[in-house]
């Protein structure tokens, strides 16, 4: 298999920072950049489906956004600093009153509630009973009291109560090789997209937690062949369960999906036109499309990088897009390109280790000529704050 590398260019313990300024609103909202910037889409009807469609050649020019037009009031969390809550850089989950964070490493996931302080390891490392080694989804289901977990070519859904102690092994009927999921507690219902390599039969399922199967949809033109450099993504930012595809190789048109009722309804896609089709991945937020496109570079027969990818975003509403950067407005407009961050289950998140939060705070501090006084100041007492033996420190915010 050819090698890759996908470049990607998005009480606190003492201390919790609820930093809110002016926003732009959903309704009656203030004027921000996609408004200046022409129509790229259009809204199509496809088997009954209301499908948005990105013309790719129509963006022209890059908009600068405050991160309020997505997210409401920023909230920093320092995370409880026993040696049993230290946390990797890598995965994070915030519900209602939680917040789970997890790797790839061999660290068990960690639960800690909204101010920071640690609750408990969720499950353990390893090859037992209720344990795993590499988690590919997850999710916190508050209103059911259960956490899940689905491992890489999972043949369970593994599932914990709020104390992290497992409780039940939901079994699926075939092997998951990457897979994103949906689970409802209170009707004990599970839906699965997966990454649907040839010999699977099935791209997509729901079936009971007794292993029962509800509905299918089979794999037919979106079946891969068996490569891991392909992805499956899914940021559940609403009531519905959207999934899509990422093909790294032999990419094709292509769609996100909402799965609902035994159907892929079509959400959103690019229209590339003449041009050959980049590499590029969709996401959705309540409001808006989003996504990246870039092209690959062979580095020698068996090597391939990419460039760094270029975002887009258009509005549902007005049909509007650009290609785009974000600045933190709630944080003296710093670049949260910055930010190792995403926006998934209803938040934007990122999680920083403290050397890297108060480097980059500093060295933007050093720069910036325009940010206010206040700013500044309480800019400039967050990485005084900071010390090098902290935990993670967590940044998130609500999506509109």
């Amino acid at each position: 298999m050819k090698n890759k590398q996908w470049k990607r260019t998005g009480w606190v313990a003492g201390l919790m920072f609820g930093l809110c300024l002016s926003s732009c609103t959903n309704e009656g909202r203030k004027t921000y950049a996609l408004d200046a910037q022409p129509v790229v889409g259009s809204v199509e009807m496809v088997n009954g489906d209301s499908v948005w469609v990105c013309n790719l050649a129509a963006i022209k020019d890059t908009a600068v956004l405050p991160l309020s037009c997505f997210a409401e009031e920023l909230q920093i969390v320092k995370l409880d600093n026993r040696d049993e809550a230290l946390v990797p850089v890598r995965n994070v989950v915030i519900s209602d009153n939680y917040i789970m964070v997890w790797g790839r490493d061999q660290t068990p996931f960690k639960l800690f509630d909204k101010s920071g302080k640690f609750l408990c390891n969720v499950g353990s490392v390893g090859q037992g009973p209720g344990e795993y080694k590499l988690i590919y989804d997850a999710q916190i289901d508050e209103a059911g009291g259960r956490i899940y977990l689905l491992p890489w070519n999972a043949k369970a859904l593994l599932a914990y109560d709020m104390k992290g102690q497992p409780v039940q092994s939901i079994p699926l009927p075939t092997l998951v090789p990457k897979g994103v999921f949906k689970a409802n507690t209170k009707d004990s219902l599970l839906s699965v997209f997966l990454l649907p390599f040839e010999y699977l039969p099935n791209v997509a399922w729901t079936q009971k937690f007794n292993g029962e199967i509800v509905d299918t949809v089979p794999s037919r033109y979106l079946a891969v062949k068996p490569d891991f450099s392909n992805e499956v993504y899914s940021n559940k930012n609403g009531a519905d369960f959207d999934v899509s595809l990422f093909v790294f190789w032999g990419r094709r048109p292509d769609s996100l999906y909402h799965y609902a009722n035994g159907r892929l309804n079509p959400r959103f896609t690019l229209d590339f036109g003449k041009q050959e089709i980049p590499i590029h991945d969709y996401k959705e937020l309540p409001y808006h499309f989003l996504g990246s496109t870039s092209l690959e570079k062979q580095l020698d027969e068996r090597h391939f990088t990419t460039e760094v990818p270029v975002d887009f975003i258009m509005d549902k509403r007005t049909l509007k897009g650009a290609f785009y950067k974000v600045e933190n407005d709630y944080l003296g407009n710093i670049p949260i390109q910055w930010f190792p961050y995403n926006c998934s289950n209803g938040y934007y998140a990122a999680n920083m280790e403290p050397a890297t939060l108060k480097e980059m705070l500093e060295k933007y501090l050093a720069g910036a000529t325009d940010i206010s006084t206040v700013d500044r100041e309480r800019m400039q007492k967050l990485a005084d704050s900071i010390h090098e033996n902290d935990n993670n420190y967590i940044l998130y915010a609500k999506l509109r």
